[in-house]
C-alpha cells in the first residue's frame, strides 16, 4: 500500500506499524527458507542415488530464490517505512506521526500533509510501491 493511499485510509501510524509487520513476516520467511536450505544441504551431501541429490539441488536453488525474495521484500519495506518515519515529524511543533494528508501529486511522488496538533503544512515523499 502506498503511503498517501494509507494516510488516507487508516492513517500514517497504523499504515507504518502494517509497513514493519509485513517486512517483519518477510524476515521470518527468510529464517524459514535458511533452514529449509541447510536441511536440503544434507540431502545434496550424502550418499544416494543422483535422482535424489539432484532433486536435493533443485529443493535448494529453490529455498535460496525463496530466501532472496523475501530478503529484498524485508528491506525495502523496513527502508520505506524507516524513510516515511522521518519525515512524519512536524517541523513547527515536532509532533510524531500526527498528520493528515492536505494533497499529493502523484507525478512528483510528493504529498503535502497538516499536523493535527498545530495545522502546520509540509510535503513528504511518497515512495511508492514496489
Amino acid at each position: 500500500m502506498r503511503l498517501v493511499d494509507g494516510i488516507r485510509t487508516v492513517g500514517f501510524r497504523k499504515w507504518y506499524q502494517g509497513e514493519l509487520t509485513r517486512s517483519h513476516l518477510s524476515l521470518v520467511m527468510l529464517l524459514l527458507s535458511g533452514i529449509g536450505a541447510l536441511f536440503t544441504l544434507e540431502l545434496v551431501g550424502r550418499q544416494a542415488p543422483m535422482s535424489d541429490r539432484i532433486g536435493g539441488f533443485v529443493l535448494l536453488l529453490t529455498c535460496a530464490a525463496i530466501g532472496a525474495v523475501a530478503l529484498h521484500r524485508y528491506l525495502f519495506l523496513l527502508m520505506r517505512a524507516e524513510q516515511a518515519a522521518r519525515e512524519a515529524v512536524c517541523p513547527e511543533c515536532a509532533a510524531y506521526g500526527r498528520l493528515d494528508l492536505a494533497g499529493d501529486d502523484p507525478e512528483q511522488q510528493r504529498m503535502d500533509v497538516r499536523c493535527r496538533s498545530c495545522r502546520h503544512v509540509w510535503s513528504m515523499s511518497d515512495p511508492g510501491d514496489e
